[in-house]
């Protein structure tokens, strides 16, 4: 992934020291596409993934206008803050998860109208139910890797990780994507 160009050192700068919206809104357009790309490979709905996208890019306005840390990277903390958010839909998913029977047939509708609308190439498919068998972390990686096209080093400070660490967990989902695609 590149480097944050001088635009977009200078709208965050205006965000920060003039709470100013519209740059906030030019950088929300240069990365809402890529985070709702993210979003949408963990959660799988489209009408989740916009709300989480959405909940990310307020949480990190927020971020930006009440904390005085430079923020280096607007990349990596907007996909740490996504992140993060899916882990909290999936945490609070789990704990209300019973529901009436009525509405466990409208997500089963909605996941069906969400299926005809999206036309995936067949390859992409394949690729995808290879990555759906790996462990979370090392699907995560390989996303970020490959899909997001981000560096060892802007995945460690996404993940929290060691660049080391990383490297590891790359070698080793890309070893039993390998496996897995070798079974079929």
């Amino acid at each position: 992934m590149k480097k944050p160009s001088l635009k977009e050192k200078f709208l965050i700068y205006q965000v920060r020291q003039n709470k100013d919206a519209e740059s906030y809104g030019q950088l929300y357009d240069i990365y809402v596409d890529r985070i709702f790309r993210f979003v949408f490979f963990k959660v799988s709905s489209q009408e989740i993934a916009e709300d989480i996208t959405s909940e990310v890019f307020l949480k990190t306005w927020e971020y930006i206008n009440k904390t005085n840390r430079k923020i280096g990277n607007l990349n990596a903390l907007l996909y740490r803050v996504a992140r993060n958010a899916v882990i909290d839909h999936y945490r609070i998913k789990s704990k209300d998860f019973i529901g009436t029977d009525e509405e466990y047939m409208e997500r089963i509708k909605d996941d069906r109208d969400l299926e005809t609308e999206i036309s995936v190439k067949l390859e992409i498919k394949s690729i995808e139910k290879h990555l759906e068998k790996l462990k979370d972390d090392h699907r995560e990686v390989i996303v970020l890797k490959y899909v997001e096209e981000f560096s060892i080093t802007e995945i460690a400070e996404i993940l929290d990780k060691s660049k080391g660490n990383v490297r590891v967990i790359l070698h080793r989902a890309l070893a039993a994507l390998k496996d897995i695609a070798g079974e079929q």
